[in-house]
């Protein structure tokens, strides 16, 4: 009898360690699933895991009414309210002869994909313009598209840092928005002879 019992704690003790997996025959942690799961409450607990070096990741999210399922992101899913999905920042540091002039910047970010936005900058050196007038320099920094990706450009036009100056720093930072997320328009608006225009048709509803 008392083998009986020691070999049934022994099994017990076997299966509490053990690693289960369902629709896997190598599962990775205590319980490890391949495919989906429906369960009525979740429970994280505190700290969470971080993700190995070789371990995939998805964004979970919630599906819009009426379905209002958790699911995985992908690209055929449109959003009810714009969100930006990445923040980036650059910082750029300027041809030597021109100190403050950053022309064609290639991000290498797909441009048919996503959307970027300027949303801040800063310069590391002061600039000054050798007219006899009064000026006050004002940069120009805008992100366009050229060639399948966006392209930074980012001057002082007009202006330079002094010569004695070391050569200056751009930082840029970037807002990126997936495209099902953007409204999009024509890339010109011609105002022809006038100083006042509209859109052609109401941005928003």
């Amino acid at each position: 009898m008392t083998k009986i019992i020691s070999m049934v704690l022994f099994a017990c003790t076997a299966l509490m360690n053990a690693q289960v997996g369902i629709n896997t025959s190598k599962p990775e942690k205590d319980l490890t699933v391949n495919g989906t799961m429906k369960t009525s409450g979740m429970i994280f607990k505190k700290p969470l895991e971080k993700l190995g070096a070789d371990e995939n990741y998805t964004f979970v999210i919630k599906s819009p009414a009426p379905e209002n399922k958790i699911t995985a992101y992908n690209d055929t899913f449109v959003p009810n309210s714009p969100a930006p999905i990445n923040l980036i920042q650059f910082k750029i540091t300027c041809d030597p002869t021109d100190k403050d002039w950053v022309n064609q910047f290639d991000t290498k970010i797909n441009s048919n994909k996503f959307l970027v936005v300027i949303s801040s900058f800063g310069f590391t050196q002061a600039v000054r313009t050798y007219s006899a007038d009064w000026l006050t320099p004002v940069p120009q920094i805008f992100a366009y598209s050229s060639g399948g990706t966006w392209k930074l450009k980012a001057d002082y036009q007009g202006f330079a840092p002094d010569s004695s100056f070391p050569t200056g720093e751009w930082t840029l930072n970037l807002l990126v928005f997936d495209k099902a997320y953007a409204k999009e328009l024509n890339t010109t608006q011609d105002l022809g002879a006038s100083t006042t225009g509209a859109a052609a048709a109401p941005l928003l509803q």
